[in-house]
C-alpha cells in the first residue's frame, strides 16, 4: 500500500528556505529545491530533507520528466528503499539509518548508561506535546543549537518556519524532557507509515549537565513501543563525531539503508562544471565538492 509523506510538498519545502527555492512539478503535487550554481546562469536541485518517500517507478519518474531543466537532482531516498537491479539508475548507497524495532530486543544500557538515566529521572519527566505554544519551544531551542555548534550560514541553519511547518503537518509529534519550566530536552517528528521519524533532537545547555537526552531517548523508545512503530533517528553527518555514533547506537537494534539518486540532466554542462574533480570525487554533484 502507498505511503504518503509530505516531505516532497510545496508547503513542507516551503520552510526550507536555506536550501533552495522550490521548483514544482508540472504535473503532480511533488516539489524539490531548486539552486542557483554558483559563478553560473543555471540551477540544480535537491530533493526534500531529509529524504524523498519512493513508493515505486511512478515517483523515480517523475523527478526526471519533471524537472530536466535543471543540470542535477540530488534525491536522499527514504530509509529501507532498495533501488532497482535493472532500470540504469545512479544511485549511490549514502549511510545507514539507526532504528529502534520494537519488534526486536530492546538494547541493554551500560551501567554508566543506566546512572545517567536514573540521574534524569530524577530530575524531569518526559512529555509528549500537543499545545502549540509549547511545541514550537523547540524553534528558539534549535536557534541556540546553531550559535553553540556553530550551524549558522550551513545546511542544518534551519529557520524557525521550518518547525511551523512541521507542527502544521498531519501526523506531527513533539515530545519533551524537563521539570516546568525548566526544558532539559526536545525533540520532534512525523508518522509515516510504520515509522516514527525523528526529525530533530535538541538537549539545552542545562539538559547537558543532567543528561537530558538518556530520558528523552528512553521516552522515544517508549512511545515507539506503545505505538507498534519503528523509531528512526537519522544516520551519521559527514562531520559527525564519534561520541555522537556512540550514542545513536546505544538506543538503536537495526539499521536501514538510505540511497542517493543521482541524476545528470545535462551531461555537457556537468562535465564542464564539475572540471578535474569529476574522475576523483564521489561526491555529487562533483562541481559543489568543496575540495
Amino acid at each position: 500500500m502507498p505511503v504518503t509523506c509530505p516531505f516532497s510538498s510545496p508547503d513542507y519545502l516551503g520552510g526550507l528556505a536555506n536550501l533552495g527555492e522550490v521548483e514544482v512539478h508540472p504535473a503532480h503535487p511533488v516539489a524539490v529545491l531548486r539552486r542557483p550554481i554558483p559563478g553560473t546562469a543555471r540551477f540544480d536541485g535537491v530533493g526534500p530533507w531529509p529524504y524523498r518517500w519512493i513508493n515505486g517507478p511512478e515517483d523515480v519518474e517523475a523527478l526526471f520528466e519533471g524537472f530536466r531543466h535543471l543540470v542535477t537532482l540530488t534525491v536522499v531516498t527514504q530509509p529501507g528503499w532498495e533501488p532497482p537491479e535493472e532500470g540504469g539508475l545512479n544511485v549511490r548507497l549514502l549511510k545507514q539509518h539507526f532504528v529502534y524495532d520494537p519488534g526486536l530486543p530492546t538494547p541493554e544500557l551500560s551501567r554508566r548508561g543506566r546512572r545517567r538515566l536514573r540521574k534524569a529521572e530524577r530530575i524531569g519527566n518526559f512529555d509528549v506535546v500537543t499545545d502549540p505554544e509549547g511545541r514550537l519551544a523547540i524553534a528558539e531551542l534549535y536557534e541556540r543549537l546553531k550559535v553553540r555548534r556553530s550551524l549558522l550560514g550551513g545546511f542544518f541553519d534551519m529557520p524557525r518556519e521550518h518547525f511551523t511547518t512541521i507542527a502544521a503537518l498531519p501526523g506531527a509529534v513533539f515530545f519533551r524532557v524537563g521539570n516546568p519550566p525548566d526544558i532539559g530536552a526536545m525533540a520532534c517528528g512525523l508518522v509515516i507509515g510504520d515509522f516514527l521519524q525523528v526529525l530533530h533532537m535538541v538537549t539545552t545547555e542545562s539538559g547537558l549537565t543532567w543528561n537530558a537526552s538518556y530520558l528523552l531517548m528512553k521516552g522515544l523508545q517508549d512511545e515507539a513501543r506503545a505505538r507498534g512503530l519503528r523509531l528512526l533517528t537519522g544516520g551519521m553527518p559527514a562531520t559527525g563525531a564519534d561520541g555522537l555514533r556512540a550514542f545513536k547506537e546505544r538506543w538503536a537494534n537495526a539499521s536501514l539503508p538510505v540511497h542517493l539518486l543521482c541524476i545528470v540532466n545535462d551531461a555537457e554542462a556537468y562535465a564542464v562544471l564539475s572540471g578535474a574533480r569529476r574522475p576523483q570525487t564521489p561526491f555529487f554533484p562533483a562541481y559543489r565538492d568543496a575540495a
